[in-house]
């Protein structure tokens, strides 16, 4: 495998820093040591004359600054476990030397006992880079094994410090079907002094053909009321979070098992990783890229495609949100055609255990299979602006729910389902729709019998750029869909899927494409009505009957809506609260003398009460009207209405605000 331009400069970098002078006076000077197995004769380390073997320089103890460096396209038997460790100033580095662009090769001996082919253990400040690590064994019985493993246990300081894994190579990893197998895993062991990583980056490596794991972190200091009482935990609490983990820019396929997993670490980053293939022999439940027990942690930017469901896998989704989290942020990834589904809640899948604060936003699913959404216990979920397309021929169920109760709430999502499934439960489980709450979303295709009664819910196809399409940008919102413009409007604003800003005041577009361009100086803060500018190309969500288009000629901006001629309306059902006061105002005209046009609400109580302001001037002028919902009421009917005459109504810039 080549390095790339940035990789190169990044070895570069590392390679360059090594000859820096010691941290402090006194201290013994940084030196390099070279490793050739393919040597003849066993040196003394020096370029000239290389160590030949693992068990050299695993007797070695490395010091701040220096470097062990192996030679391309050489092969090294067995274990390289190295002493010593770096300091902040100067880690020690593990990296290539020689012509070429072969990469040296650790590989881990199949009739050995030891648990991984590269194994750094109690050793901080650490940089890997430009190797490759393989530990096959094709024999029938398997055991633990891992391509690398950085293992800390009962450090004195409890911490573990700085470890960099950039560009490396790990395959053909044949390990058993526990969690301690893995391509590559940050393993805290020990029982007596609390332990964790801290600083810890994997970027740019290439893990495959690997099981179970692809690319992990562990501890046995995990056990907290959240986690619940399984894994030993009881009623013991020892939990201490691992820092400053990031997993990104990674390759991951061909594992038995899972692909990405982040445990007991506190706001760890996994982002710009491409796995596929994953779970590919029966190990269990696996999924792609999730996080158990953990606090804050953000998974974005991820593609991840086929992932298997075997027999013996209830999950085989791209991403799990586990027990024991607090507050997991899912955003901006891509996934498509796993077997599984897109997402799992598991907040009751421990014994005792919880999940809570999960939230799911501008990320687009495409030809997942099974279930969209696996609801298994969950306290308090967000689930927004996704969107999510289920071709013709699809089966796939947009929430299947499981055990425990999963408390969540999903606004401007695009549900554009071809398929046949709907909501439903799993096993013995029945779906709840007391557990969710709807708003804003857009449900076209398939409308089984129990979709859910969102009141703001929009059930035009959503028209994208290239249904069907391979690529992220083909699920962009097209001119003119009837998704922009009509989800509720997010108090801190943030990101599409492609970078785009979103409003703050306006009402932005469904799913994970904001396709519409707004300007928030242009909506009233608060307001409840959607798309009430009529700027989004489309007239959705409000509904039309008669002679009723969008035109032209605006108050504001560059469309509004015209009515008529008698009787044409253009309504919008919006949420409201029981008992409060409302003050409706937008600016109307008609085109003709004798025409009348009316905007007003209806619908918002149980006696039958409407309240409206007239139109009749052929100038566009500012009308508003108030009214008070009834102690029941959950919705209200706005509509801009050509009531009588022979000419055209006009309605734009319509806004509900609570007084």
């Amino acid at each position: 495998m080549l390095l790339s331009l940035r990789r190169a400069a990044v070895a570069g970098l590392v390679l360059a820093g090594a000859l820096a002078a010691p941290e402090a006076a006194g201290a013994p000077a940084a030196a390099d040591r070279y490793l050739d197995c393919s040597a003849a004769t066993a040196g003394s380390g020096t370029e000239q004359s290389p160590w030949n073997s693992l068990a050299q320089a695993n007797g070695h103890t490395f010091g701040p600054g220096d470097r062990l460096l192996l030679k391309r396209g050489a092969t090294c038997e067995g274990t390289l476990k190295p002493k010593g460790s770096g300091s902040a100033k100067a880690p020690v580095r593990l990296a290539p030397y020689g012509a070429g662009s072969a990469r040296p090769v650790v590989a881990g001996r199949a009739a050995g006992t030891e648990k991984a082919a590269v194994h750094l253990y109690n050793v901080e400040q650490w940089e890997i880079s430009g190797i490759e690590i393989t530990y096959r064994d094709t024999g029938a019985t398997k055991r633990e094994r891992n391509g690398l493993l950085v293992e800390i246990e009962d450090l004195p300081d409890g911490v573990g410090s700085h470890y960099r894994v950039d560009d490396v190579y790990v395959h053909d990893v044949n390990g058993d079907a526990t969690k301690q197998s893995n391509g590559i895993q940050f393993r805290v062991s020990g029982t007596r002094t609390p332990t964790n990583f801290d600083d810890v980056l994997v970027g740019d490596s290439r893990i495959s053909r690997v099981d179970r794991e692809g690319l992990t972190n562990y501890s046995t200091w995990m056990c907290r009321p959240e986690y619940g009482t399984g894994d030993g935990c009881g009623s013991k609490v020892n939990w201490r979070a691992n820092t400053r983990i990031v997993f990104r820019g990674n390759t991951i396929d061909d594992t038995g098992g899972d692909g990405i997993v982040v445990r007991a670490a506190e706001k760890a980053l996994v982002e710009h990783n491409t796995a596929y293939d994953l779970a590919m022999r029966p190990m269990g439940a696996n999924a792609g890229i999730w996080t158990i027990n953990s606090d804050h942690t953000t998974i974005q930017h991820n593609e991840v495609h086929h992932v298997r469901r075997l027999k013996d896998n209830n999950d085989g989704m791209a991403f799990d949100a586990d027990y024991g989290n607090k507050g997991a942020l899912f955003q901006y990834n891509y996934s498509h055609d796993n077997e599984g589904g897109f997402m799992l809640f598991c907040g009751a899948c421990g014994a005792g255990s919880s999940a809570t604060g999960t939230v799911v936003r501008h990320n687009l699913s495409v030809g997942d299979k099974s279930r969209w959404l696996f609801a298994v216990g969950e306290k308090d979920a967000q689930v927004h602006h996704n969107t999510a397309y289920l071709p013709k021929g699809s089966t796939t169920a947009i929430i299947q729910q499981g055990a425990g109760s999963s408390l969540t709430r999903l606004s401007g999502n695009v549900f554009h389902n071809l398929g046949s499934g709907g909501y439903t439960g799993f096993g013995d489980s029945t779906y709840r729709p007391g557990d969710f709450t709807w708003r804003g979303n857009v449900f076209s295709g398939n409308h089984p019998a129990n979709e859910p009664a969102d009141p703001l819910k929009v059930t035009a196809d959503p028209r994208f750029v290239r249904q069907d399409g391979r690529e992220a940008a083909d699920y962009r919102l097209a001119e003119g869909s009837p998704a922009r413009g009509v989800a509720p409007v997010l108090a801190d604003g943030g990101k599409d899927y492609f970078g785009t800003p979103l409003p703050r005041i306006c009402h932005p577009d469904a799913g994970f494409h904001q396709a519409s361009t707004v300007d928030d100086a242009q909506c009233t803060p608060g307001t409840l009505i959607r798309n009430g500018g009529f700027e989004t190309g489309s007239p959705s969500p409000w509904t039309t009957y008669g002679g009723t288009a969008l035109d032209p000629g605006a108050h504001r901006g560059g469309g509004a809506v015209r009515t008529g001629r008698s009787p044409a309306a253009a309504e919008q059902v919006v949420a409201v609260e029981p008992g409060t006061t409302y003050r409706l105002t937008g600016w109307g005209r008609v085109s003709a003398p004798g025409t009348e046009l009316s905007l007003g609400a209806k619908s918002y109580d149980d006696q039958g009460s409407t309240a409206r302001t007239a139109f009749t001037g052929t100038a566009y002028r500012e009308g508003s009207v108030r009214f008070t919902t009834g102690p029941d009421a959950s919705t209200a009917r706005i509509y801009c209405y050509a009531r009588s005459g022979e000419g055209n109504g006009f309605c734009d810039d319509v806004r509900l605000v609570a007084e």
